[in-house]
C-alpha cells in the first residue's frame, strides 16, 4: 500500500489536509537543502519506515536509508556518516537509548532525533541527557513537524561544530598575544605564513598582508644568517639565537631570534607550526663591537650612552654634588642646582614618602632603593628609580647622601600595556566564554519553542475562525516566532567571523547592531533613535565587521551618557555629494575635549580616559573603517544649544 493510500484510508480528512498543506510548503523550503542530507531511519517497524521515508521524500529529503537493528546500524556507520539518525526506542536487539550511549562512547559527531511510540516522559528525558538532540513522539500527525525538525537539528548541530572550531581559534590568537611586544612570525607544517604581528611589520617593513599565505622559506627565512634551523619536536623550546637580517629596505639589522615549535591544545603530541620571537638588538651589537674595536671608543659610547643621574645632598634635602646628566634631566645648569633642595622638583603628593624613606637610614640600614614621580621644566610627570647611599661621619651620624637615579617612565609604561593587555585577553576570553554559553542556551531555547510554535499551529488550524481560542493560538504562534527570531539574532553574532568581503547593505547591519544593544541602552533611561535614508547604495565590506563596528560606537555613546541629565543617542544613515555612504552616531554625553579629537583613534594605553572605553575601543574601530576603505572622524558640535560630540564614518561607494 503506497504511502498516500495509507493517509486515505485511516487518517481523518481534516488531518490529511493538514499535511498536505505542511508538505508543500516544506517542499519549497527543503527541496535544496535536503537533496544534499543523508538520513538515516532506525525502525524494525517496516510500516512505520516505509511511511518516514516516502513522506521525507516527498518533503524534499531524497537520501533517505533504513536498518532495522542496532547491529545493521553499526555496521552502517562503519562505511558512512550520515547527516542524522532518526531512531526508535524499542528495537530487536536493544533500545534507543542503549545506541545513545555507544555513540558517545564511540565519539561518533551525528546528531540523533528518537522517534518512537514510546510516549513516555521519563524515556524522553534519559535520551536528551544520553545525547539525543529532540524526542518525537509517534502520534497524529507527527510527519508534518518531522523534516523542518530535521532540518533544524542539523543546522544547530553545524553550528555547534563551527563555535568548537572558533574556540580553536582563539586560543590560537593568545597563545599569539603572550609576544605582542616583540616581533612575532607563525607558519604551519605546510610552512605557509600564518601570523605576522605588528612588531613585525615594524621591524621588517613588510606588512601582514605582503606576508601572510606566502611560502616561509622564499619570504622570511632565507634572509637570516646564520640560518634558521626548526627545532626537533622533542626539543619544542627552541634557543635564543643571535642573527643578522635584513629589512625591506635593504637595511642590516640583528636580531634575537628565538624559533619554537607550537602544540595542539587538545593534542600536545600534534605539532602544528613553529613560531619565531624576534628583537631588534642592533645598537647593542653595534655598541659592543664598538667597545671590542677601541677602549677609547668604548669610554666615549658610555659617556654618550650614561643615563645615571648621580648627585649628593645633605640630610635637609639640599643638593651637594650633580652630574651632567642630571642636568641635562631637570633643565637647569650646575650653578643653579647646587644649593637647590632637591625636593622641589618632586610632587607635593610624593614628597612625604620620599622625606619617609631617607629617615629610614641608620646604623643598620645605609643603602636603601624607592621608586617616585618627578615634574620636570615643559615635559611634565617622569617615574625614577632611586638607589641612595647614607654617608656617616666619625660620630655615626649621616651627614650627606649619595644618589643614583634611573628614569624608568617607560618601563612603567610597559607594565601598564602589559596589564591593560592581559586584562583584554580575560575580556576576550570570557566573552568567547559567554558567546559559547549563549549559543548553547539559545540551542536548548529552540527545541522547545519549536515544540510551542508547532502546538500552536495545530491548534489555531484545529480551531473554526469564529471559535475564542483562535485568536489566542495566533498570538502564541506569533510571540514563538519572534522569539526564534530574537534567537537567531544572538546566534548569528555568536557565529565566526568570516573575513569574506561582499556587496552589502549599510542600512541591515545597522539595523542588527541597533536590535542588539537597544535593551542595554534604554534600561539605564538613554534614548536611542535610529534614521536611516532608504535610498544607500550597496557597498563592498564585511557584515559581521560593520555590525561589531556600530555595537561598538553605540555603547561607546552609551557610557560616555551614563552621568547625563536627557541622555540622548542617534545612529543616522546618509549619502553625501559623492555617493559615499555616511553614518553618524551623535551623543549629549561627556564630550570628548578637543585637544583630543585628533588623537582619539590612537591607542591610548595609560593616562586618564575620555570616559569612553579603556583606550583601544576607538582604535579597534578605526582599524575596521580602514579595512573598508573609509575615514572615521569625531567632532563636537558648535551649536549654542547643544554640545554634542558626533563620530562620522565614511565609506566609499565603489561601484
Amino acid at each position: 500500500m503506497s504511502f498516500m493510500c495509507f493517509l486515505w484510508y485511516f487518517l481523518p480528512p481534516r488531518i490529511i489536509l493538514t499535511m498536505v498543506i505542511g508538505i508543500k510548503k516544506r517542499m519549497d523550503q527543503n527541496t535544496k537543502m535536503g537533496a544534499d542530507y543523508e538520513i538515516l531511519i532506525v525502525d524494525d517497524d517496516e510500516a512505520q519506515t516505509e511511511m518516514m521515508q516516502e513522506f521525507l521524500r516527498i518533503s524534499g529529503y531524497q537520501n533517505v536509508i533504513s536498518v532495522k537493528n542496532i547491529h545493521s546500524l553499526w555496521r552502517f556507520l562503519r562505511e558512512k556518516k550520515p547527516n542524522i539518525i532518526l531512531l526508535d526506542y524499542k528495537l530487536p536487539d536493544g533500545t534507543g537509548l542503549d545506541v545513545l550511549e555507544q555513540i558517545r562512547r564511540r565519539k561518533y559527531q551525528i546528531p540523533v532525533i528518537m522517534v518512537t511510540g514510546q510516549g513516555n516522559e521519563r524515556i524522553a528525558a534519559q535520551a536528551i541527557q544520553r545525547g539525543a538532540e529532540d524526542y518525537l513522539l509517534k502520534s497524529g500527525d507527527y510527519l508534518v513537524t518531522l523534516p523542518t525538525l530535521i532540518q533544524k537539528t542539523i543546522r544547530a548541530h553545524e553550528l555547534k561544530q563551527s563555535i568548537h572550531k572558533s574556540l580553536e581559534q582563539i586560543r590560537y590568537q593568545a597563545l599569539l598575544l603572550n609576544n605582542v611586544r616583540d616581533a612575532v612570525v607563525v607558519w604551519d607544517m605546510d610552512g605557509k605564513i600564518t601570523y605576522w604581528n605588528p612588531a613585525s611589520t615594524a621591524l621588517f617593513g613588510w606588512n601582514a598582508e605582503e606576508r601572510v599565505g606566502q611560502p616561509v622559506k622564499d619570504t622570511y627565512l632565507k634572509y637570516f644568517t646564520p640560518p634558521i634551523f626548526l627545532p626537533k619536536d622533542a626539543d619544542g623550546s627552541g634557543q635564543l639565537i643571535i642573527r643578522r637580517t635584513r629589512n625591506s629596505t635593504g637595511k642590516t639589522l640583528w636580531v634575537s631570534s628565538h624559533v619554537t615549535t607550537l602544540k595542539d591544545n587538545q593534542n600536545p603530541d600534534k605539532l602544528i607550526g613553529y613560531m619565531d620571537v624576534c628583537r631588534d638588538i642592533s645598537r647593542r651589537v653595534k655598541a659592543e663591537q664598538a667597545l671590542r674595536e677601541s677602549e677609547a671608543r668604548y669610554r666615549a659610547i658610555v659617556e654618550d650612552y650614561q643615563t645615571e643621574l648621580i648627585a649628593r645632598f645633605k640630610p635637609n634635602g639640599t643638593l651637594t654634588f650633580v652630574n651632567e646628566v642630571f642636568c641635562r634631566y631637570f633643565g637647569k645648569p650646575r650653578e643653579e642646582l647646587i644649593g637647590m633642595n632637591f625636593l622641589f622638583f618632586i610632587p607635593e603628593i610624593q614628597r612625604a614618602k620620599v622625606v619617609q624613606h631617607l629617615i629610614s637610614f641608620g646604623k643598620n640600614k645605609n643603602v636603601g632603593t624607592l621608586e617616585h614621580q618627578v615634574e620636570l621644566p615643559q615635559k611634565g610627570y617622569r617615574w625614577i628609580l632611586r638607589t641612595d647611599r647614607a654617608i656617616f661621619d666619625d660620630e655615626g651620624k649621616i651627614f650627606e647622601f649619595q644618589s643614583v637615579n634611573r628614569d624608568i617612565t617607560n618601563h612603567k609604561r610597559m607594565e601598564a600595556q602589559i596589564q591593560t593587555a592581559q586584562s583584554h585577553l580575560v575580556k576576550a576570553a570570557r566573552m568567547a566564554t559567554i558567546g559559547e554559553v549563549a549559543s548553547g542556551v539559545a540551542h536548548q531555547i529552540y527545541n522547545p519553542l519549536t515544540t510551542i510554535i508547532a502546538d500552536a499551529q495545530l491548534l489555531s488550524r484545529s480551531l473554526s475562525s469564529d471559535h475564542p481560542g483562535k485568536e489566542s493560538a495566533e498570538a502564541i504562534e506569533k510571540a514563538g516566532w519572534r522569539l526564534q527570531e530574537v534567537v537567531q539574532r544572538l546566534l548569528d553574532f555568536t557565529r565566526p567571523e568570516n573575513e569574506v568581503q561582499k556587496e552589502i547593505q549599510i542600512n541591515d547591519t545597522i539595523i542588527s547592531a541597533v536590535s542588539m544593544v537597544r535593551s542595554q541602552i534604554e534600561a539605564t533611561g538613554s534614548n536611542l533613535e535610529v534614521s536611516l535614508s532608504d535610498d544607500l547604495p550597496n557597498i563592498v565590506g564585511n557584515s559581521q565587521q560593520m555590525e561589531n563596528l556600530w555595537v561598538n560606537l553605540l555603547l561607546l555613546s552609551h557610557e560616555a551618557c551614563l552621568n547625563q541629565i536627557g541622555r540622548k543617542i542617534r545612529i543616522l544613515s546618509k549619502m553625501d555629494d559623492k555617493g559615499n555612504v555616511v553614518v553618524d552616531v551623535i551623543d549629549n554625553g561627556t564630550p570628548i575635549p578637543s585637544e583630543q579629537l585628533n588623537f582619539v583613534f590612537e591607542p591610548n594605553f595609560i593616562g586618564q580616559t575620555i570616559g569612553r572605553g579603556t583606550g583601544l575601543e576607538l582604535s579597534i574601530c578605526r582599524e575596521i573603517v580602514r579595512q573598508h576603505k573609509g575615514e572615521i572622524f569625531a567632532q563636537v558640535s558648535d551649536e549654542a544649544s547643544a554640545h554634542d560630540t558626533i563620530i562620522s564614518v565614511i565609506i566609499p561607494n565603489e561601484e
